[in-house]
């Protein structure tokens, strides 16, 4: 099989007709030259090189091949610098995917702390459901995530970081006034419930308060299912029906008497936060003061 090693030696020795300047050229030696032209030789089953006391020349069928490894290696030089140019301008660009949550009461304090240390990094926010922020880290198209789910992925590590508790909210009428601290299995199964998208880490943490019950969540009066926090509070909030909700999202609308919380007693009703990295790639100095940063702020809340 022809190597780039081996055609980059067969260039420089044609380019300067000896094989001890071309070893100087490569800072190699020149038996290490020689080995790799014998090896192209001996791949091709052809001379390509004419050895004399005086120079090295090219026979016909070096001739050829000289022109086509001239282009493989401009081709490679070229390649090598439109990577350095893309590290470089990516360098100076961090690449975060976020759930809902986290995007809303996470990010807004942290990304202070790391542009006054890095004033030249921009920001690329993917924000998204929780497994559509790990998915993002795993196809390279983020360098972290932070989500709020725990989340099978080969190659990508989970790193808690936060804790938050999970209400249990409803429209301020009945049925849901006269229930307030007395839920039951009977009325969470028949209630109507508004549920979130599938890759919502709300809606997987869910699982875990509804077999509590021991009801299947797949079985629940669904009456509508929503992307996003705010769609989901607004739809309580007209009466649609109940839900499961961030703490930090829902506790302003609960202030305000637009939803009440049902005050379900139940250990399952928190979840944490997870900050989710490659476990195999080098980061730039930006990612890794800001996984240091994320991992220092590791609290029991926002």
């Amino acid at each position: 099989m022809l190597t780039f090693r081996d055609l980059k030696s067969f260039v420089a020795v044609i380019d300067t007709g000896s094989f001890s300047q071309a070893a100087q050229e490569l800072a190699l030696s020149q038996p290490t030259v020689s080995a790799h032209i014998n090896s192209l030789e001996d791949e091709l089953s052809v001379q390509l090189v004419m050895r004399s006391t005086k120079s090295s020349t090219a026979t016909e069928a070096g001739k050829l091949l000289y022109a086509y490894a001239k282009q493989i290696i401009a081709l490679l030089d070229e390649a090598e610098a439109d990577l350095r140019s893309y590290t470089i301008k990516n360098d100076n660009t961090l690449r975060i995917a976020v759930s809902t949550i986290p995007a809303l009461y996470f990010l807004p304090d942290s990304l202070p702390q790391l542009q006054e240390t890095f004033p030249d990094l921009s920001y690329n926010i993917i924000e998204t459901d929780s497994t559509g922020a790990a998915a993002a880290v795993y196809e390279q198209r983020a360098d972290l995530a932070i989500v709020g789910t725990k989340l099978e992925y080969e190659g990508l590590l989970f790193t808690k970081i936060a804790e938050e508790s999970l209400l249990l909210i409803a429209p301020p009428q009945e049925p849901y006034l006269s229930s307030v601290a007395k839920v039951n299995r009977n009325n969470l199964a028949n209630w109507p419930f508004i549920r979130r998208e599938e890759g919502s880490g709300t809606w997987l943490e869910s699982y875990n308060f509804f077999n509590s019950y021991h009801i299947d969540p797949e079985e629940l009066n669904t009456v509508a299912k929503v992307n996003g926090t705010s769609m989901a509070l607004h739809s309580v909030k007209g009466g649609l029906g109940y839900t499961l909700l961030s703490e930090q999202a829902a506790r302003p609308y609960i202030e305000r008497g637009e939803v009440i919380d049902l005050k379900a007693d139940s250990a399952d009703l928190k979840r944490h936060f997870w900050l989710v990295t490659p476990d195999n790639r080098p980061g730039t100095p930006a990612l890794r003061f800001f996984t240091a940063l994320i991992k220092k702020r590791n609290t029991a809340g926002f």
